[in-house]
């Protein structure tokens, strides 16, 4: 639940999207019982946004249609979505074929709507763009508010399909707005969770591959290009995201799989002989073992080695002390734990061995069950 970007997928997992990409299932067409009336403009004197809007006809958000102008490199076009949902400018650059959009300036809006900013409507709008794109949530209405090409006038009784086309040779019905809370995608109720962009994968389509030749026999022997793609990893990004995720007020908490250390070996009173001699044993059996290990055998006090211990988060310490080796012992300790367990020092170093093993294998485990299809 940490992270700037929003991941959307499915209860079962079975899909997985950012919101920039998150897909939605169409609406039910609404119906209504009763016939509606022809539009009606209505005077809304300064009521700019959907906010106002809404404050003055004491109407919804989701009753209200939100027509949008933009440049589509040379071109103007119209995006429309339901007032409660934003526009996605991803979907939306898809459903042009990729055509880079941005939001038109006040000149054009004005001169394409022959209003101000805030009274756009969809209702013969398609007459004066090259293409209109309409959303699915839209075309799904039974009736809305939109805004009637007429400074300080929004109109009312709107009805797709009636009073502007959801069809023909510029218009596009298409999914353009982001998911949210409710959607489905085939038939499956979308979750939200916050997440953190750790790498990217790019589709580079044939454009390389054109000129380098590089082709292919399909199934039927005929020659075609290949599709490349290309992917980054970000490596910081991912210890950052470890990190913001993996903590506590006491320092890091880091999962073993890129921990800086698996192990541990705190070693408290090292000037006396026998407990850095205990320590170093351990040490040296673990190597031998191949478990990647610190040694901490600083003139320090053993406070101070303890709170650095939780800082750097290591997932396994091994503490030797003074007192615990005169009984035979040293002490382990997770450092997702707060309580430490003694343990002979003859079995120290394959008790530490388990605990790096289960921990991976929980690991592993963990992954299997939260990881999400793409």
């Amino acid at each position: 639940e940490n992270g700037e970007d929003v991941i959307v997928h499915t209860e079962d997992n079975s899909y997985a999207a950012n919101i920039e990409k998150a897909a939605v299932d169409p609406l039910p067409k609404q119906e209504t019982s009763t016939e509606i009336p022809p539009m009606q403009d209505v005077h809304t004197p300064n009521a700019h946004t959907i906010e106002e809007v809404c404050d003055f006809l004491k109407t919804k958000p989701k009753d209200m249609l939100k027509t949008l102008i933009l440049s589509a490199d040379k071109d103007v076009v119209v995006a429309v979505v339901r007032g409660d949902h934003e526009l996605n400018t991803e979907k939306l650059t898809q459903a042009l074929g990729g055509k880079h959009i941005e939001l038109a300036d006040e000149q054009a809006i004005e001169k394409t709507s022959g209003a101000g900013v805030g009274f756009a409507g969809p209702v013969g709008m398609a007459n004066k763009v090259s293409k209109m794109i309409i959303d699915y949530a839209v075309a799904a209405m039974a009736v809305g508010i939109s805004g009637a090409n007429k400074t300080d006038y929004h109109t009312k009784n709107v009805v797709p399909g009636r009073d502007f086309p959801l069809e023909g040779e510029n218009v596009i019905v298409a999914d353009i707005r982001n998911a949210v809370e409710g959607d489905t995608y085939n038939g499956k109720k979308l979750m939200f969770k916050k997440g953190i962009e750790v790498g990217q994968v790019f589709k580079l389509g044939t454009k390389y591959s054109e000129k380098l030749g590089a082709k292919f026999l399909d199934e039927a022997g005929k020659e075609k290009t290949c599709t490349m793609g290309c992917y980054g990893i970000g490596i910081n990004r991912i210890i950052a995201a470890a990190i913001e995720t993996g903590n506590d007020k006491n320092g890091i908490i880091w999962p073993i799989s890129i921990a800086p250390f698996e192990v541990l070996i705190t070693s408290v009173n090292q000037d006396d002989e026998e407990v850095a001699k205990t320590a170093e044993n351990i040490y040296n059996q673990l190597l031998g073992e191949g478990i990647d290990v610190l040694l901490d055998d600083r003139q320090l006090r053993g406070g101070v080695k303890f709170k650095d211990a939780d800082l750097l988060g290591i997932p396994v310490r091994v503490t030797v002390g003074k007192k615990s080796v005169a009984d035979g012992n040293v002490e382990i300790k997770l450092r997702t734990e707060t309580e430490s367990q003694k343990v002979s020092i003859e079995k120290a170093t394959k008790k530490t061995i388990e605990l790096v093993n289960s921990l991976k294998e929980k690991l592993i485990a963990s992954n299997k069950t939260t990881q999400l299809s793409p």
